[in-house]
């Protein structure tokens, strides 16, 4: 092993810097052989391996063998939460093994106290020496174990082995702390190759200084990177843009210094997609001496801005959905435009193949393809120019398919939440009546007997979501596989009362988004999200339907729903579209399955919020409240159990709430009450503010405040409020240390509140107390609210409702819960809508 070591500090005793190998991955064909709920635990000690398996020592960039499989140590600093985050998503079940390397350096010889934080079962190794095993699986929540080992004086190599089953998400984290070693100038080292460690060092702590203003932007626009103030070194560094794929469109070599603001044209970079912009040293420095360190920096081109008012036809915008998903998409979806259009020639038959294949091995998400392929089939099979290859391999994928998962054979994909339920039944319908009379070799069973099981889960489903709603309630992402099989089973089911209730039940959906839309932006609170969808309009899953179904919004990555909504009949209620561009005052409740939540929307701003919502408890995919200025501009506040923002999480950084908090809204005033545990991991609450989308924002005296136009925000937390100025969200966020938290957001605009100026000078006159866990404050509206933990919350003394709400009240539509009739009424126009089987709906 070289002599080169690059040297750390513990941080609270946690090791950050370690060299990690893996995830080494092992399919697991036979899941017929792990039954029950402990399932995963048969599959870890199945393949368990007593042996560390590494047999040379580690070093940064060096290599090792596993079965077939070449490894390399790569090097891995930690964030705020401690772990060593290597969590990924399998479509089908897979084992899977990670190395962790590290040494600390102990002052004297001596037993220690050590805590091993895991998902999965983990080994530790002390100087080669077995130290410890832990068995245990926490899918979301990684598990501390404490115990005591013994250190030598001086160096200790640290190999710590962790396991994970994977099926479909798959939260995959480590963290060690010794807790007798918490002493910062405990130093931790890693090996490497590289004989300049010093400027290996420096160049790393600068490219953590950097942050980049916005990640998403149009192609063609300049691109400003900033470099932090605390920048010490005036270091030669070079940055590329690069693709995917690695292609370098653009390189410049400045010179690093304080404070430095980098911009630069990708006029290379003509095509939209995912580039990076990576931070490296000079040439001479990253191969001549072997300084071989760099930083990633995603961002995304666009090539299609977004529309914050409505343009153009239905039937126009609808060619425009499947030109763009045929030339800009990826996957099935792109094809099946292709076809809609008439573009045989380009379509890829070989992607259309791999798609049945990855459905026939039952992967997760068969259900989103297979309903494609089952519209492709009825729309396209019987014309000359479909691919005759193509023919049988559909017919035996659709034969061979699992419908339901009372059916025979293990598999890893998920049937029974509210989105892959309905997917799965239009699936059985169309599938059964596809070949009612040919034998379907999972159940045994005839087409018709698959139909008519379809069809009656179908109408369940069907009846009540129309009579009480989502439990999955405005989910921006899930909406979009609702509607994808919903558009299937309006255009392709024979019976006429599932295709009726489908059409009526996407008027419903449409009027829900709709009236809880701002410029396209499906900025409610949601029963289900994801990160990107709720960082902005630009990547949320339903603003291509938003554009298609009312000229809102934009086009990106999420076709399936858009594609299918383009390619059936269904034609949208004129009413809907002119409810999400109506620009007056809008004060919404709604009742769903489990929730109660508010929206109020103005010309200039909505606000948004899940009313006392399990407060306390813990959460999942939930997304409590939102302001949303525009397309850019939202805020939100979240307690966050890990720094990660991938999907694996749930919840993460920013979707979700580890603890939920308690929550009250009136009008444009927002309260947020966070009570965290004594043993919080993160210990804090923040806001998602997004710098870069405000036309102008302040911090002052404990305020943020933004402003977008003529809307205004005005955001405070009792244990006070920072602007987080380093690391992967710098300038995109609002931090507020404490367990217990009080979080107040105002909102404002010209017409009632003068200028931006007028507006923070107002704010910071109001009368507001925030103490512990309860808050009093008057609003610019004149009114007192009050709201605790516990007990009633109070608009001038007087108890204002947080449950038991309609399931809609607003000015478009008043509905009580599991009533069988809607009326949604704009102007002297009515849509009425059934949701009895007996009736059509108007």
């Amino acid at each position: 092993m070289p002599e080169h070591y690059l040297e750390y500090q513990l941080n609270k005793g946690f090791i950050h810097n370690w060299l990690v190998a893996g995830p080494h991955a092992t399919p697991v064909p036979d899941l017929e052989h792990f039954q029950g709920q402990g399932y995963k635990l048969q599959i870890a000690q199945h393949y368990y391996r007593r042996l560390s398996e590494i047999l040379e020592p580690p070093v940064e960039k060096g290599t090792f063998q596993i079965a077939d499989q070449e490894l390399s140590w790569q090097y891995h600093r930690c964030l705020d939460d401690h772990f060593v985050d290597v969590s990924v998503f399998h479509h089908t079940c897979h084992y899977l093994r990670t190395w962790a390397y590290s040494q600390v350096q102990a002052p004297t010889a001596g037993e220690v106290t050590l805590v091993l934080t895991t998902n999965g079962p983990a080994d530790l190794w002390i100087n080669g020496q077995h130290a410890h095993r832990q068995e245990h699986f926490y899918h979301q929540d990684p598990h501390s174990v404490s115990f005591q080992a013994t250190l030598k004086e001086g160096w200790n190599e640290v190999l710590v082995r962790f396991e994970e089953v994977a099926a479909r998400e798959c939260p995959y984290t480590m963290a060690l702390q010794i807790v007798d070693l918490v002493q910062e100038d405990a130093p931790v080292r890693v090996p490497t190759f590289i004989e300049m460690t010093d400027n290996r060092l420096a160049f790393e702590h600068l490219f953590e200084l950097v942050h980049i203003e916005r990640d998403i932007a149009p192609v063609g626009q300049k691109i400003t990177f900033h470099l932090h103030e605390s920048v010490e070194r005036r270091l030669l560094y070079t940055y590329q843009l690069q693709d995917w794929r690695e292609r370098i469109y653009l390189e410049a070599e400045p010179i690093a210094e304080s404070g430095a603001t980098v911009t630069f044209d990708p006029a290379g970079a003509r095509e939209p997609g995912q580039y990076d912009v990576v931070l490296r040293p000079r040439a001479n420095i990253y191969y001549e001496h072997g300084l071989r360190y760099l930083r990633r920096i995603p961002l995304r081109l666009t090539d299609v801005l977004y529309a914050s008012a409505p343009y153009g036809t239905y039937e126009a915008r609808r060619q425009e959905t499947l030109q763009y998903a045929a030339q800009r998409g990826k996957g099935l979806y792109a094809e099946i435009a292709k076809f809609a259009i008439g573009r045989w020639p380009s379509v890829d038959d070989d992607l259309i193949l791999e798609t049945i294949e990855g459905i026939n091995r039952r992967g997760d998400c068969s259900d989103f393809y297979l309903v494609g392929l089952l519209g492709l089939m009825y729309r396209h099979t019987d014309t000359g120019a479909f691919p005759s290859r193509l023919k049988e391999p559909l017919k035996q994928c659709v034969l061979d398919f699992k419908y339901w998962h009372d059916e025979p054979g293990s598999d890893a994909m998920c049937y029974t939440t509210e989105n892959h339920a309905i997917l799965f039944h239009t699936c059985e319908i169309l599938a059964g009546q596809l070949y009612p009379d040919l034998t379907f070799s999972n159940a045994n069973q005839p087409g018709s007997w698959h139909r008519e099981k379809g069809e009656r889960l179908a109408l369940e489903w069907l009846h009540q979501r129309g009579t009480t709603g989502f439990s999955e309630w405005d989910s921006n992402c899930y909406f979009e596989e609702d509607l994808l099989a919903l558009s299937h089973l309006f255009d392709l089911a024979q019976n006429e009362a599932v295709r009726e209730l489908a059409a009526v039940l996407m008027d419903k959906m449409f009027f829900t988004m709709a009236v809880n839309s701002f410029k396209g932006v499906f900025g409610s609170t949601h029963g289900r999200t994801y990160a990107p969808h709720i960082k902005g309009g630009q990547l949320e899953a339903t603003s291509p339907i938003s554009r298609l179904m009312w000229g809102m919004g934009v086009w990106n990555d999420h076709i399936r729903g858009v594609v299918a909504l383009a390619c059936s009949s269904y034609e949208i209620p004129p009413t809907i579209p002119d409810i999400a561009a109506d620009p007056s005052d809008i004060w919404q409740k709604e009742h769903h399955p489990g929730v109660d939540k508010v929206t109020f929307r103005t010309g200039d701003y909505m606000l948004c919020s899940a009313q006392d919502y399990h407060p306390g408890e813990k959460g999942y995919q939930q997304h409590i409240w939102q302001a949303t200025l525009s397309h850019d501009a939202v805020v939100f506040v979240t307690h966050p159990p890990c720094c990660s923002e991938e999907g694996a999480h749930r919840p993460n950084f920013w979707h979700g709430n580890y603890i939920l908090p308690r929550v009250a809204q009136w009008g444009d005033v927002l309260i947020a009450i966070h009570h965290l545990p004594d043993d919080d991991w993160m210990g804090f609450t923040h806001a998602y503010w997004p710098v870069y989308a405000f036309d102008e924002q302040t911090i002052d005296d404990n305020w943020a405040f933004a402003q977008v136009g003529d809307g205004y925000l005005a955001l405070t937390a009792s244990c006070g409020v920072e602007l987080v100025t380093r690391g992967p969200s710098a300038y995109r966020e609002l931090r507020s240390y404490g367990k217990q938290n009080v979080w107040l957001c105002h909102m404002g605009r010209a017409e009632t509140d003068g200028s931006f100026e007028d507006f923070q000078r107002k704010v910071q006159a109001l009368d507001i107390k925030l103490d512990g866990l309860s808050a009093t404050c008057r609003t610019l509206r004149g009114e007192t609210l009050s709201l605790a933990w516990d007990g009633p919350f109070l608009v001038d003394g007087e108890e204002q409702p947080l449950h038991g709400f309609k399931h809609y009240d607003g000015p478009f539509c008043v509905a009580d819960l599991g009533a069988e009739q809607m009326d949604v009424r704009y102007g002297e126009y009515l849509l009425r809508l059934h949701f009895d089987v007996e009736n059509e709906h108007d």
